[in-house]
């Protein structure tokens, strides 16, 4: 569970009848303020405009699932331009109808067909001009199986190969501000947990840990502007106690509306449970070779690990698939794994091309059956056309079945992985081609996690004096035993202090957990706010009907938070 969101991009010229021109991105510097499991991120990214005339550039980058993009602004030749947020149609038609008059013209939009992905048009670029474009946006951070907290920046795709000596280094803002966006990857990042902070380490860069208070902490990449942007960076943060329940309230400062955060990891007791786990296995052509050696390897270590008296069954796939029980999952015994055993050793990639959505939709729309949580695990590099399709309807099937990834080879998808299994509640693992040895660590580190316990059939009972008047996610997924409870909440401005007691199923009985929610501690910021607005927005795009459209978008607007119906846009008038 990572916060992870791709630092790179490059402003593409989009002239008439001319090859595309790259604006290389010259430098990054991130600012991420975490708060417990949430994260406010600011990104700002230094462009080079190297032609001698104007360009209209665009700029695609990636973020985390779940990312609600709240700002937008550029600054050309020292001036400052902030966006605002338009229903989609009305923001296209301010950009054009601006670069049309010469005006120079900024537009944020989300990638419809693709999730997750954004992409920033950038109208009149003057010639020989830098462009900084900065970008915030609020994110939730989940708690990994070792129960740390996990934020990531990807930084190695896309990034041009611009070398140091051709970086011009000059002021962001105006000549009062003289703070650089250098070449290279620039990180501060401010903690403030309700947990002492245990210790906070990265396996990728060196960094430098300042204790500035209790609980707090400021952390700074060790010789940051001269570390390139061609190396991931990701850090894990460890608490002395990561079950203490944090409870977040901001108000908006326009019509007194609080917005709370609760959030709740229980203590479960480990205790292995009766499951189903299925299979799907990558059969297509581009799992050839090492890939395919590897998903046999894979597979056959999972047979000799799986509980007695479990069910599974294969699902192969490729253009199309192939189940190995066609009548349902089977008990796991003697019998059983001799003829998965043969299945697996004589499986190949002859299926052809990569339909994954088909089996998805095979295995999750079969009701699970009564008592017996489902597992699926995903064997795959990635390589699909309708990602966000396949994604959305994971999600849609969240409360049925739980899925863990692997993503196989050095050529993965791995936003495809990572963001299926965080939409179904799991975790992912990544076996490249020169990892066989590390196969046996990951197969039973992804076992340990799908046979944990979960508590099921939610249900939350506020009290009245808390005057709740929406909540959001209003369908609770079953809880894990790795996994966190997060409720967003709006309050009215004279709500009282009161409790959310959170009833539900475990293995050993009820359970229930009642948390204090006091509306006049309110703290500063707007990120609760943010993110309470794009948990609705979600809810409503993942149940999409032609009704929930204005709904979406007037939560949108007035919340200032991006959605697929509506975009930043900005005028630079000349």
């Amino acid at each position: 569970m990572c916060l992870g969101g791709r630092l790179y991009g490059r402003l593409c010229c989009d002239k008439p009848q001319r090859d595309e021109v790259s604006v290389p991105l010259v430098g990054v510097k991130t600012t991420a303020h975490i708060v417990d499991y949430t994260a406010e991120v600011t990104l700002k990214q230094r462009f080079e405009n190297v032609e001698k005339d104007p360009i209209e550039a665009v700029y695609s980058f990636s973020l985390p699932e779940g990312a609600a993009v709240c700002s937008f602004e550029a600054f050309i030749d020292g001036r400052n331009i902030e966006g605002i947020i338009k229903e989609k149609e009305k923001a296209r038609e301010t950009y054009d109808d601006a670069i049309a008059a010469g005006h120079g013209a900024f537009l944020l939009e989300e990638v419809t067909e693709k999730k997750n992905v954004f992409q920033a048009s950038v109208g009149n670029l003057p010639p020989q001009k830098e462009a900084i474009i900065i970008i915030k946006y609020v994110v939730e951070l989940n708690v990994g199986s070792d129960k740390s907290i996990n934020f990531s920046l990807i930084t190695t795709q896309g990034h041009p190969s611009s070398s140091k000596s051709e970086i011009f280094h000059v002021p962001l803002y105006n000549p009062k501000e003289s703070e650089l966006i250098n070449y290279g990857l620039n990180v501060e990042i401010f903690l403030n947990m309700s947990s002492p902070l245990k210790t906070a380490h990265s396996e990728t860069h060196e960094i430098k840990i300042d204790e500035v208070g209790k609980n707090q902490a400021k952390i700074l990449l060790v010789n940051s502007p001269e570390l390139p942007l061609s190396k991931n960076f990701e850090m894990s943060i460890v608490l002395v106690d990561p079950h203490i329940p944090s409870v977040k309230v901001q108000q908006n400062q326009q019509s007194g509306e609080k917005a709370a955060l609760v959030s709740l990891f229980p203590d479960q007791e480990t205790e292995d449970v009766y499951t189903e786990m299925v299979f799907l296995i990558d059969r297509s052509g581009s799992m050839a070779g090492t890939k395919i050696a590897n998903v046999r390897n894979t597979m056959e270590l999972f047979l000799r690990s799986i509980p007695e008296g479990t069910l599974f069954n294969i699902v192969g796939f490729g253009s199309n698939h192939e189940t190995l029980f066609s009548n349902g999952s089977a008990e796991y015994n003697a019998k059983t794994l001799e003829t998965a055993s043969k299945y697996v050793k004589s499986i190949l990639s002859n299926l052809g091309g990569t339909n994954i959505l088909s089996p998805l939709k095979a295995i999750l729309k079969e009701k699970p059956k009564d008592g017996i949580p489902r597992q699926l695990f995903i064997l795959t590099d990635g390589q699909v056309e309708n990602s966000k399709e396949c994604l959305d309807f994971v999600k849609k099937n969240a409360s049925t079945t739980r899925i863990f990834t692997f993503g196989i080879g050095n050529d993965v998808d791995v936003d495809l992985v990572k963001g299926l299994a965080k939409s179904g509640n799991g975790f992912s693992e990544f076996v490249k081609d020169n990892e066989v040895k590390t196969i046996d660590g990951k197969v039973l580190k992804q076992l340990k996690r799908a046979l944990q316990p979960a508590l099921t059939d939610l249900s939350l009972e506020w009290t009245p004096d808390l005057k709740i008047s929406r909540y959001s996610p209003m369908i609770l997924p079953p809880l894990w035993g790795d996994a966190r409870l997060v409720i967003y909440a709006y309050l009215a401005a004279d709500s009282k202090p009161g409790e959310l007691t959170i009833s539900a199923k475990s293995v050993r009985g009820e359970f229930k957990a009642r948390t204090v929610v006091d509306p006049s501690n309110v703290t500063p910021g707007d990120a609760v706010l943010k993110l309470a607005a794009k948990s609705i927005i979600n809810e409503l795009e993942e149940n999409f009907k032609k009704k929930f459209k204005k709904d979406i978008i007037k939560t949108s607007v007035e919340n200032n938070v991006l959605s697929k119906y509506t975009s930043f846009v900005a005028v630079d008038k000349r």
